[in-house]
């Protein structure tokens, strides 16, 4: 799929001078490629070699995770086919790499490499090298061009998508960022094949996101997948749903300069506080699967989602092996987590809860007791499953 075929980026400001100085309005309309199908990876030559030209790249650097060494080497001799001078630098796998240290080790390698404004880093991994390759390039030398080549489910539905990379800082997940957008995504599914199940699954949980916040259809699509993890074709169609639905949620505020309730918010105000609370040793998909979980539920309690919808979302997220609820021991740390998400969002949690598949909305706050009858009713339900 290309979602557009132009590699152009205009800017413009206007002054109008006034009484007492000048009234500026800065334009910027960045358009770039989102390629989506399988065995992409296999032709990237010829993706890459027109924009190297059009970007007069004199060199790439590429961003990988150390996970995946052995699938790099057959990338980087085909990037290394287009002409130019292309190093390479291994980044440690996890969470950890979001961080002021990973960012200063990938200023230190473009510095190290003589990158030049127009020299391009690809980051090639999961959703941690997406969000870290977006934020170095939006900062060294105040903005590089950068590709995305996301090997994981949840990389390739979520982080790749959107222009918004950031970094974990003060116990909190991605205070620090901004927003730059790429020059190309190039999303190859078959990428996804040496993933494990459960990181399958995991990325399938920002899927499921999507389909309650604006597709109905393709919950059900997943429904019909819960015996046999979707691959191949299936996930490659899977896929560029999720990234068509999301790309139209941000339409309308792509820089998050409106309003603070945005959709796209769905498990994330209890997924980054449950993250944390972990040590980062759940997975970003499964912790917002919690968070799901746990905004259905209130949800429910408020009489916005019926019985029947409530349990159906939530069997949804118990048929993918999705955690629908948290351990006793780290209630208190996530509901403490809450007040950085407050802090961000203005002051309220402006939490995104939903009714049934395809139709959310949103909670000005809660306070602790409808949290933990939420876990409650939650717990209940995991009883009654068994």
């Amino acid at each position: 799929m290309t979602a557009t075929d132009s590699r152009t980026t205009e800017g413009r400001l206007d002054a109008i001078p006034t009484g007492t100085g000048f009234t500026a309005t800065v334009r910027r309309i960045t358009t770039y490629r989102i390629l989506i199908g399988q065995a992409l990876t296999d032709e990237l030559v010829s993706l890459l070699t027109p924009l190297v030209a059009h970007l007069g790249s004199p060199s790439i650097l590429i961003a990988a995770d150390a996970n995946i060494r052995r699938i790099v080497p057959r990338l980087v001799e085909q990037v290394g086919a287009i002409g130019v001078p292309t190093t390479v630098t291994w980044l440690p796998t996890g969470e950890i790499t979001k961080s002021l240290t990973g960012l200063q080790t990938l200023w230190n390698a473009l510095g190290q490499a003589s990158a030049s404004r127009r020299s391009l880093l690809i980051g090639l991994g999961g959703g941690v090298i997406c969000d870290l390759t977006t934020l170095a390039a939006a900062t060294y030398m105040r903005g590089l061009p950068y590709v995305l080549i996301p090997t994981t489910v949840l990389a390739q539905v979520d982080a790749a998508i959107g222009g918004k990379g950031g970094i974990d800082y003060d116990d909190s997940k991605n205070l620090l960022g901004a927003f730059h957008h790429p020059t190309e995504v190039i999303i190859d599914t078959d990428l996804t094949s040496t993933l494990s199940a459960r990181h399958i699954r995991s990325g399938l949980a920002e899927v499921i996101k999507i389909a309650l916040i604006a597709d109905p259809d393709l919950f059900t699509v997943l429904e019909n997948h819960t015996d046999h993890l979707p691959d191949g074709p299936a996930l490659t169609q899977i896929v560029r749903t999720a990234v068509a639905t999301k790309l139209t949620l941000l339409a309308d505020d792509p820089f998050e300069h409106g309003d603070l309730r945005r959709p796209l918010n769905l498990g994330h105000c209890f997924g980054h506080p449950i993250e944390a609370a972990s040590g980062y040793r759940m997975p970003h998909g499964e912790a917002v699967a919690a968070g799901i979980a746990i905004t259905t539920a209130i949800a429910h309690t408020h009489g916005l989602a019926t019985t029947a919808d409530r349990t159906r979302i939530i069997n949804l997220l118990a048929a993918y092996r999705l955690p629908t609820s948290i351990p006793p021991t780290l209630r208190e740390t996530v509901w403490q987590g809450l007040e950085t998400i407050r802090r961000i969002r203005n002051g309220s949690l402006q939490l995104v809860v939903p009714y049934r598949p395809g139709v959310c909305g949103v909670i000005a706050d809660i306070d602790d007791t409808e949290f933990d009858s939420a876990l409650t009713d939650l717990d209940r339900l995991t009883r009654t499953r068994r």
